[in-house]
Order: structure tokens, then sequence, then C-alpha cells
């Protein structure tokens, strides 16, 4: 298929139970190697192939989580917030020979690769009645088609070669690339016949099948991801039948605490639909494909690689707790102007929205503890990380943060290697009701989709939209409705209507939800605004203030790290009474603007403004083909 593969996957065909004959000139074949005939002989010997493929599941360039979400308006490079260069999937000047564009390539081929080992040796065994390899062959070809869901709405405008078996000489390698069309029709197929042939759910995997199932894919992760394919073709009254029967048809439900769902406290339960199992324990010494845990934890607890841009930041500031939720009244320490605790507030409402505390830090988040600490007090530990010059806030998602002093994977001792066990959700529920709600506001039900935008709210004890006199007002009596799409009394009502909730999903929803989740290329790019949102959010300046913490510890001064809207000056806490607000709380940053006047010792932030100049829609909403494809496919351009 390409240089890649020779180069790389052919080494590893031991590891992954393949067949390599040695012939020497006189075509006698080495009795110590394995072959089809020597390897694949039972249905252990496929489950083994079929373990393989999972492990191909792990690699992190599949999602790209740390620099994927870097092209969109959710993330930018912790050190390219204003005009530094020199990253070129941020600064949008990626092409064919970009790392990253090769690694996902590579490691979703090598997904693809050994998902046919599995399929073509279960053709050659033709078990029967053998309902364990039934099972594994429906595994490998649901995960060959989420590795070719992940290839076409990444490359080339979703034209790729398409490998239905192992290629067995040279020319088989040679394959013209098939049309979007065809790549598409066959991933559904694969998909499909998941669906058709596997346990709906986890629950069901362990109550059909036995006990050591979890983490297996399943046939709601199929339904959902055909549902979303859909939508990603708005096709929406297809999606509508899938997304409605994952709704309907299974034992999904919506957790009441987000953090379950993200931080591995509560791995594998009713809201996940399918997540990247992960296993520090498994294998502690982390060598290549034994590494059986991720990094991804350990990058952005450090901050030092990834951070939520500043747009987005601000909207999860801006979120408005329901003052009647009770989940939202809350006990705040007071300080005194020397940082002494002297007294506590009973019963105020929360700085900030639970879907902001479990999805970024603000250094000022008086409310929500971090690892057991006060947010501003975190880091005093030697090992852990601190709010710091440059890091306006720490992405919570994917962390232990709900665990004291660190958890596996953020610590930053030597023997844990910078890993974590902490699972990577790759679809849940609460991504199917957006999709679901995308589909009513075409439909043109607007009591539907605010049903189901609602319920996602409500879990996070925000004030809900729309009215509570409207037949889809399921809270009404326990929470608190605003008829005004932006939930601000102050400024004039507007009703929400069909029009500006579909706005109101695009840009508030869908990312405070699935920020680093949820395929935020493709749904830029299917709305036709990538450039456009990136233009918008670059035209904002942002001034980074300093913080005193309100307790001396490690780094009491915090450098640069609350960031605002050029020339508006931060209040700490609006409920605290104001005779013990520290007056050290914020220091003024060396660039603030007062008056027009600006001191220039540092830049302003800015998120994206050379990507958004960059950006060309027809050149950056799709990933290049690689190079290495390039020069080893002689068809690649046939």
């Amino acid at each position: 298929m390409k240089k890649t593969f020779l180069k790389g996957i052919i080494p590893l065909l031991v590891f992954a139970c393949a067949f390599q004959a040695c012939v020497d000139e006189l075509d006698q074949v080495n009795p110590n190697a394995l072959t089809l005939g020597t390897f694949w002989q039972s249905t252990a010997d496929l489950n083994t192939g079929l373990n393989a493929v999972y492990a191909a599941m792990r690699d992190e360039d599949i999602l790209g989580i740390l620099w994927d979400y870097t092209r969109t308006d959710i993330a930018v490079p912790f050190s390219h917030r204003s005009n530094a260069t020199g990253n070129p999937i941020h600064d949008q000047t990626f092409d064919l020979s970009t790392n990253q564009v090769q690694n996902k390539w590579d490691a979703c081929f090598l997904g693809v690769f050994r998902a046919n080992q599995v399929i073509d040796a279960y053709d050659r065994l033709s078990p029967s009645n053998d309902e364990t390899a039934d099972l594994i062959l429906a595994q490998a070809r649901a995960l060959r088609g989420y590795f070719y869901y992940t290839l076409h709405h990444s490359y080339n405008n979703g034209s790729v070669p398409i490998f239905r078996s192992v290629p067995k000489d040279f020319d088989e390698f040679q394959l013209t690339f098939s049309s979007s069309d065809e790549v598409q029709a066959f991933y559904r197929e694969d998909l499909q016949f998941g669906l058709d042939n596997l346990p709906g759910t986890y629950n069901a995997w362990q109550a059909d099948v036995g006990g050591g199932n979890l983490g297996r894919i399943t046939g709601g992760f199929c339904e959902a991801l055909i549902g979303k394919s859909f939508v990603n073709d708005n096709d929406f009254a297809s999606a509508e039948v899938y997304l409605r029967n994952v709704m309907d048809n299974y034992t999904y439900e919506l957790q009441d605490d987000l953090a379950n769902c993200l931080t591995g406290q509560a791995e594998f339960n009713n809201e996940s639909i399918y997540e990247i199992n992960y296993s520090y324990d498994a294998n502690p010494l982390g060598l290549d494909e034994q590494n059986l845990a991720q990094r991804i934890s350990h990058s952005l607890n450090d901050g030092n690689q990834v951070q939520l841009t500043s747009w987005l930041t601000q909207k999860y500031r801006n979120e408005r707790p329901d003052p009647a939720d009770p989940a939202n009244l809350v006990n705040r320490n007071i300080y005194d102007s020397s940082g002494d605790l002297i007294g506590v507030h009973e019963n105020v409402v929360r700085m900030y929205s639970w879907r902001m505390a479990n999805s970024l830090s603000s250094v000022d988040d008086r409310d929500t503890p971090m690892y057991g600490v006060e947010m501003a007090e975190y880091g005093r530990e030697q090992m852990a990380a601190t709010h710091a010059r440059q890091y306006p806030n720490f992405i919570k998602k994917f962390t232990g943060w709900t665990t004291n002093n660190g958890g596996v994977g953020e610590l930053e001792g030597p023997e844990y290697d910078n890993r974590s066990d902490i699972n990577i959700p790759i679809m849940r529920l609460a991504e199917v009701y957006l999709l679901y709600a995308e589909c009513m506001i075409e439909k043109g039900d607007l009591s539907e989709a605010l049903r189901y935008i609602n319920r996602i709210r409500k879990r996070s004890h925000l004030i809900l939209l729309g009215s509570s006199s409207d037949p889809s007002a399921e809270f009404a009596g326990s929470a608190t409705y605003y008829n005004d799409i932006d939930l601000d009394l102050t400024n004039g009502e507007e009703a929400v209507t069909l029009t500006n909730l579909m706005e109101h999903l695009r840009f508030t929803e869908k990312p405070l939800e699935l920020a680093l989740e949820g395929d935020r290329t493709i749904d830029l790019r299917r709305w036709g605004v990538w450039k456009q949102q990136l233009e918008y959010i670059a035209q904002f300046q942002y001034d980074a203030w300093h913080f005193r913490n309100n307790r001396m510890g490690k780094n009491p001064t915090r450098w640069r790290c609350f960031a605002m809207p050029a020339g508006v000056i931060p209040s700490y806490d609006s409920f605290a009474d104001s005779e013990f607000i520290p007056d050290y709380a914020f220091r003024v940053p060396t660039n603030l603007q007062i008056n027009g006047n600006r001191r220039t010792n540092e830049p302003f932030l800015r998120d994206h403004l050379i990507g958004s100049q960059n950006f060309i829609e027809d050149v950056h909403s799709y990933l290049p083909i690689p190079q290495d494809e390039i020069n080893a496919n002689l068809n690649w351009d046939q």
C-alpha cells in the first residue's frame, strides 16, 4: 500500500500475530516462521489477533486530542496565544510532510491492517456454530468501520484506498483511491454488520457474553456512529432514525455528574456508548505498544501542550448557574486582606457552572476544589504543576482532578512515567442528544430540540432555555427557564427561535459540552463556517492578569494566569462583603490598556490570528495525503 506499511507495519506482523514466511532462493520455507498455516488455528488465535486491533485503537493520533483541536475554535498550543508561529497545525501551514498528518494516517491503517488479518483468518477457518468466533468477526469489522470513518472524515475529501483484506504481494499494496461515496458505503457496511451482530451495550456484553468483556465495541456505538455519519452529510432525516433508536431502545442515560464521564471515577457507565480502555497496571513498563496507558492526562494537567481558546474560556465563565437549583448553593471561605481565613459565606450561588468545573480550571474559582484544595492553592505540593505564566487555565477533562493530590499520570514522579489509565470517550449519550437536537431544528421542531438541549443543561445545573409553559419543559417547577437566547435578562429579551437556537447549539452547547470531543473539525466543515469562526475569535484581544494566592504557599503569585477581554478589570468575588475582598487578588498585567494607552512590555493575547489568515477551505478543511503514501503507492493519483 505504501512505504509506511512496508517499513512500519510489516515488522509488526509477528507482534500482531501475522504471517511472514521466509523463502530462500530454492523456495524452501523457514520452518521457524509464523505462517497462515501455523498461527491462525483456532478461535483463541482469532481473539489474540483481535486484541492487537484494540491495541491499535489506543494510538493517541487517531483522536488527535492534543493537536487536531488546535485547528479549530476549541484549542491552541499553549505558547501560541499571540503572534507566535511555528506550529503548522495551529498556523494552518501543515502539508503532506507534517508529522501529525503522517502519524494519524499510519495509526488508522495499522488498525485496518490488523482488523483485516482477523477477518481473513476467520474466513479461512470458517468456524461453524462458534458464537465466540462470530463475535470476534463482528468486532473486527466494527473496528475497521471506525478506522475508515476516521480516515474518510480526515483525509483528501474522503477519498482513500479501501483494503478489504491483507495485501499478499506488492501489487496489492498499490490500490487506487476509492471515491468518498465508496469509502462511506464501505465503513457503513462494516458498522451495520457490527450493529446486527454485537451486544448493544457494555451491560449487555457482561450479561449475555460474560464478565471480563467491558471495553469491547458495541452495537449501540455502531448505530450511533451511523447516525452521526448521516448528520455529517446533513442528511438529518436518515440520521434521526438511528439516533432516536439509540436514545429509546438501549439502556443509555445521562449521568448525574459529568465528572463520571471524564475523570476515570465511573468508567463504562450508562452514558458511555464507547470509550477507549486504558490500563496503567497492565504494563507499568510503558514500552512501545505495550504501553497500555495514555499520556493525554499528563499533557493536559501540565498545560504545556494545549490550552482551550480564550474565546471558549470566556464562554465557560459566562454560563449561568441556576440560582433555584440547590446544587448551585455552596459555602465559600472568606479571607482578610492578609490572606487569613476568617469566616464562611453560607449558601451562596456558585461563581461558575458545574459544566465549567468539569471541563477547565480557573485560578479564581472559589467553589470547586482541584485535587482536594482550592484552585488558587493548587500547586503547593512539590510535584504538582501550578497555574503559572502563560497558563490561563488547565483543561480538567481526562484528568483525575476529583482525587486528592493528583491521579496516576498527573503526578510527575518517575515511577508514573507521565502515564494515566483514564479512559477516553469516543461517543457518549450527551453527544447523541445534541446531534438529535440538530435534527429537530432542521425538521422545524423547536420544542423537541429544546427538550434534549435542556436535559444536558439541567445535568450541569444551568438556567434552561425556553418557556416553562412549553410542552417540552419537563423540569418546570424544579428549574429556572429563560425564553431568552443569551440567558441575560439585563439586555432585553430575544425569544428562542429555530434560527438562533441553531446558532446557540453550534457555538455554545456543542463546544462547551464536547470540548476535545465530538469531531469539531467535521462540524465546522459541514456548517461552512470554519474560516469565519477562526476570524471571529481572532479579533478579540485579552489581557493576562497576575493572580495572588489566598494563602501563602508555593508560587504565591501566578503570573499571567487569568485572561480577560482587553481593558476589562476582573472582580474577585461579587458575593463576598467588600471589606473581605483581598486587594491583592489580581495584579495589573504589564500590557494593560487603559483609556486607549497600552503598556507594551508584553503582547496582548490573541487566538488563531495567524491560522485565521492562512486558512483556505479547499486546502485545510481536510488533511492531505501523506508524503510517504505518495512515495510508495504508484496509483495514489489514479
